[in-house]
C-alpha cells in the first residue's frame, strides 16, 4: 500500500535525501501542500516538526539512537543559521555524538543545538539550542558542523548526567576523538555552567580502556556503590599462558565482573566457549560476576551478587 501511495517526486527526494526531508526541498520538486499532507497521511512521510519530514518506513525499523540521529540530520537540513560563524548553530549533546558515530546512553526527542561564539538559546518545536561554545569547539562531520567529541560529551553529561556523559566519553576516548587532557581543559568553559560537578566528574571518570556502552554503564554503577576496580585484567595461569582478560577485577581481591550485553547466546561452540573460560578461571581461584543490562538498572541486586563473589573468594585459597 505504501509503496503505492508515494508520489514518484518524494520518493527521488527520499534518494536524494535519504537522512530527511524538509518542506523547502519539497516546494523546490513542484510538491504542494496538498500532496505533503497526503504523504503524511498515506504513511510514505512522517513529521517530525513543523517543517521536517522523514521517511516513514526507515523511522519505523530504525533502533533508538539511529533514530536520533536522523531526527539530528533531518533537523540540521532544516536550520538556515546552521554553520560556524558566530551566532550560527551548530550539532551539539547527543545530536552532535550521533552524527559522529559516538555512543550514547537513553533516548531524547529534541535535536541540540549550541550557538557558535556568541548568541541567545532557545527551545521550541523540538529543538534545543544552547549556550555558545568557542568557535574552536566546533568541527565539520559531512558538511555539518558539530561540536567536537570532547566538549560535546561533556555537555551531555550536564543536560542528561553524569551516565550519559560518560557513556559519551568513554566511546570518543576509546577511537581516539579525544583524549583525557582535553575533557579536563574543557570543564571550565561557561557552556557547562548548568551543571558543571557533572561535567568534572566525567572528566575524572572517563577511560578509554572500556570498551562498550555497557562497560562504561557498569564502571558507572561501580562508582555509585564506592566499589574501586582495575579494567582490562589479563588474567594469566601457572605456566604463563593468557587465560582471559576481564573487564573488571575488584582491587585487591580475586573477584572479576563481566558485562554481558548478549540477550541470549544462539552459537552453542560460543556459550560453551565462555563456560570452559570461567570454570578455567575459577579453577585459580577467582570468582566471576556475570552483569547483564537487566542488573544494571536494579543496584541492589548487583551489591549483591558482589558481596556474594567477595563471600566466595575470602574462603579459596590466593590464585
Amino acid at each position: 500500500m505504501r509503496g503505492d501511495a508515494m508520489d514518484p517526486r518524494v520518493g527521488r527526494l527520499l534518494e536524494v535525501h535519504p537522512h530527511g526531508l524538509t518542506t523547502a526541498h519539497l516546494h523546490r520538486a513542484g510538491v504542494s501542500d496538498t500532496v505533503i499532507r497526503s504523504q503524511v497521511a498515506a504513511g510514505v512521510l512522517l513529521r517530525l516538526r513543523r517543517e521536517v519530514l522523514v521517511d516513514r518506513r526507515v523511522w519505523e525499523a530504525s533502533p533508538p539512537w539511529e533514530r536520533h540521529r536522523l531526527r539530528a540530520l533531518a533537523v540540521a537540513g532544516s536550520l538556515t543559521s546552521l554553520g560556524t560563524e558566530p551566532g550560527q548553530v551548530a550539532l551539539s549533546h547527543r545530536s552532535g555524538l550521533v552524527v559522529q558515530d559516538l555512543d550514547v546512553h537513553g533516548s531524547d526527542d529534541e535535536v541540540h543545538g549550541s550557538r557558535v561564539g556568541c548568541g541567545r538559546g532557545h527551545r521550541s518545536g523540538g529543538l534545543w539550542v544552547h549556550a555558545p561554545v568557542p568557535p574552536g569547539q566546533v568541527t565539520d562531520q559531512d558538511g555539518i558542523p558539530v561540536v567536537r567529541p570532547a566538549l560535546a560529551s561533556l555537555q551531555e553529561a550536564v543536560v542528561h548526567g553524569a551516565e550519559c556523559g560518560l557513556v559519551a566519553a568513554d566511546s570518543a576516548l576509546r577511537v581516539g576523538a579525544a583524549t583525557p587532557e582535553e575533557l579536563r581543559s574543557l570543564v571550565d568553559l561557561s557552556c557547562l555552567r548548568r551543571d558543571r560537578p557533572a561535567a568534572r566528574l566525567v572528566a575524572d571518570l572517563a577511560d578509554g580502556s572500556r570498551e562498550s556502552a555497557g562497560e562504561s554503564r557498569t564502571a558507572w554503577l561501580l562508582h555509585l556503590l564506592d566499589i574501586e576496580v582495575e579494567c582490562q585484567v589479563e588474567i594469566y595461569g601457572p605456566a604463563g599462558w593468557l587465560v582471559a582478560r576481564s573487564d573488571f577485577r575488584i582491587k585487591g581481591t580475586n573477584v572479576l565482573l563481566e558485562f554481558d550485553g548478549r540477550v541470549k547466546y544462539d552459537d552453542r561452540d560460543v556459550l560453551m566457549a565462555e563456560k570452559v573460560r570461567e570454570d578455567r578461571l575459577r579453577e585459580l581461584g577467582y570468582e566471576v560476576v556475570r552483569l547483564t543490562w537487566a542488573d544494571l538498572a536494579t543496584p541492589g541486586l548487583v551489591r549483591a551478587k558482589i558481596r556474594q563473589a567477595l563471600a566466595r573468594a575470602s574462603l579459596r585459597r590466593p590464585a
